[in-house]
C-alpha cells in the first residue's frame, strides 16, 4: 500500500481526522487536528481513501499527553490526544454540523457544552470482546476501524473497579472449557457493587458454570449473568442489588440492563431534563429503561407514562417505582420503532410533554408520529448528533419549534456527545422545508 503525508484538518463526527490528498478525502483514525503524519492507504472509494497512520511527525497544537499506552490504536476513546477544551470545541462542532447541513435548522438554539468534571475512571459499563486465539486470551476493546481485538493491560477511562478486573479476567477465561465459545463479557459498576455478564456462543458445561460462580464469588462481583446466543442473559447468581442514585432516588438494575456510563453526568443529564420538563398533568417518558428519566419525572409530575419494549427493564423500573412509593406511573411494552406500536399509544388523556431518550439509531418513525398528532412540547435526549438531526428536522417540519440544544459531556475521551433538545408545538413550519439530508455515523464530511 501507498505511503504518504498528510495533514490533519479537522476530526468528523466518526471520530477519525480528515485530510486531503490530490483532491479526495483521507479518513486517519487515531489522529488530531493539525498532525502531520506519516501513513498508509489502506481503502480507496470513489469519494475518500481511509489510511493508517504509521507515525505523527509534528503533533497538532491543541494535543496532549494521552496518558494510555493502547491511545492510537485501540478504538474506545478516539480523542485523549486532545486538550478538554478542543475536545469540547469539536464536540460542540459536529451537533452544530448536524443542524445546520442535515437538518437545515438554525444553530443558534445550540448552547455550549456542559463539560464532565470528571475525565477519566468514569465509565462504569463496557463490554469487553473475548477471543481465544490457541495460545492466550485477548481481552479488550475494539482496535479502530477493526474487529481485531485490544489486548488490554488497563483502562484510564473504566471505572477502577472494573479496570481492576482484567488481568484477573484473563486467567479466569484461560481456565474454562468453554473459552473459545466466549465472545464478550459485559461489565457494570453500581454505586456500591459489581455486575457481569458472560456472552456464550453454546452453553457451557456445569463445571464451567461451577467455575464462573467461584469467580464471581472470589472477585465480590453482586451478579453474574450469563446469556447464550441472543437469547436473553440469565442470573448464575444474585447475592445483592445492583443500584445507583438519581435525583435523590434509589434505582436498582439488572446487569445487562443499559445505564448511561457516566454516574455524574447522568445526573446533569436528568436535572437538564427535568429543568426543561417543568410540572406538567401528563407526560409519557418513551424507551423508558429502568426509569431513569421517569421517576424523577413523576415526582414533580401529575402522571407519567414509561414505555418500553424490554420487558426485563419494565418490569424492574415498575419495581423501582414501588419501591419509592410512587403510584402516578402507568408502564407501557410497545415496540416504538414499529407503526403497529405507535398505534397502540393511548390518545384519550391529552399529553403536555413527551420525553424521549432512544438508542444511538434515533426515532424516525416515533418523530413522525409526533409530527401528526402533537403533544405541547418534547424533550428529545439523542447521544448521535446525526440522527438527532434527522428526527430534529422531522419534528419542525411538522409544527414543532426547537427552542434549544444542551450538549453534554457524557463520554469524555471519546467521539461522543449527548443532547438534551426542547421542542415546542407551534403549528408552523420552521427551516427551509427541505427533507434533511442522508446521514451517516461520519456525519456531513466534505
Amino acid at each position: 500500500m501507498t505511503e504518504v503525508l498528510l495533514r490533519i484538518e479537522k476530526l468528523v463526527p466518526g471520530g477519525m481526522g480528515l485530510a486531503r490528498l490530490d483532491g479526495r478525502v483521507v479518513f486517519v483514525p487515531g489522529t488530531a487536528p493539525g498532525d502531520r503524519i506519516r501513513a498508509r492507504i489502506e481503502a480507496e472509494h470513489r469519494q475518500h481513501m481511509r489510511a493508517r497512520c504509521l507515525e505523527i511527525l509534528e503533533p497538532g497544537p491543541d494535543t496532549v499527553d494521552p496518558g494510555c499506552e493502547h491511545d492510537g490504536v485501540c478504538g474506545g476513546c478516539q480523542m485523549r490526544r486532545l486538550s478538554p477544551a478542543m475536545q469540547e470545541t469539536i464536540k460542540e462542532g459536529f451537533v452544530r454540523e448536524g443542524l445546520e447541513r442535515i437538518a437545515h435548522l438554525d444553530a443558534g438554539c445550540l448552547r455550549r457544552l456542559l463539560p464532565a468534571t470528571t475525565r477519566d475512571g468514569y465509565r462504569r459499563r463496557a463490554t469487553l470482546q473475548v477471543h481465544w486465539n490457541g495460545t492466550r486470551i485477548l481481552l479488550g476493546f475494539f482496535a479502530h476501524n477493526s474487529h481485531d481485538i485490544v489486548d488490554l493491560t488497563g483502562c484510564p477511562v473504566l471505572d477502577p473497579r472494573l479496570a481492576s478486573l482484567l488481568a484477573p479476567l484473563r486467567r479466569h477465561i484461560a481456565t474454562l472449557e468453554c473459552r473459545d465459545q466466549l465472545s464478550g463479557i459485559e461489565v457494570v459498576a453500581g454505586d456500591t457493587t459489581l455486575g457481569m455478564v458472560f456472552c456464550l456462543l453454546r452453553p457451557a458445561s456445569r463445571a464451567d458454570m461451577k467455575r464462573m460462580g467461584a469467580f464471581a464469588a472470589e472477585r465480590e462481583i453482586a451478579q453474574l449473568w450469563v446469556r447464550i446466543g441472543k437469547a436473553m442473559a440469565r442470573p448464575l447468581t444474585n447475592n445483592a442489588p445492583l443500584s445507583y442514585g438519581i435525583a435523590g432516588l434509589e434505582l436498582t438494575f439488572a446487569p445487562e440492563d443499559f445505564v448511561q456510563g457516566h454516574a455524574g453526568q447522568n445526573r446533569v443529564l436528568v436535572e437538564e431534563t427535568l429543568r426543561l420538563a417543568g410540572k406538567r398533568q401528563m407526560v409519557w417518558d418513551l424507551f423508558c429503561g429502568i426509569g431513569n428519566f421517569t421517576l424523577p419525572l413523576a415526582r414533580q409530575s401529575g402522571m407519567v407514562m414509561g414505555v418500553d419494549l424490554v420487558s426485563g427493564a419494565l418490569r424492574r423500573a415498575a419495581e423501582n417505582a414501588r419501591r419509592q412509593g410512587m403510584r402516578q406511573i402507568q408502564w407501557l411494552q410497545r415496540d416504538l420503532f414499529r407503526p403497529e406500536g405507535l398505534q397502540q399509544l393511548p390518545t384519550k388523556d391529552p399529553v403536555d410533554l413527551v420525553v424521549l431518550d432512544p438508542p444511538r439509531n434515533g426515532a424516525e418513525a416515533l418523530c413522525r408520529y409526533l409530527a401528526t398528532n402533537s403533544t405541547g412540547q418534547v424533550v428529545y435526549v439523542s447521544c448521535d448528533p446525526a440522527t438527532f438531526a434527522r428526527d430534529a428536522a422531522i419534528l419542525v417540519a411538522g409544527g414543532y419549534g426547537l427552542e434549544l440544544v444542551q450538549p453534554v459531556d457524557l463520554f469524555p475521551q471519546t467521539r461522543h456527545v449527548e443532547m438534551v433538545s426542547l421542542f415546542k408545538w407551534s403549528g408552523e413550519q420552521h427551516g427551509d422545508g427541505k427533507d434533511p439530508k442522508k446521514y451517516s455515523h461520519m456525519g456531513s464530511i466534505f
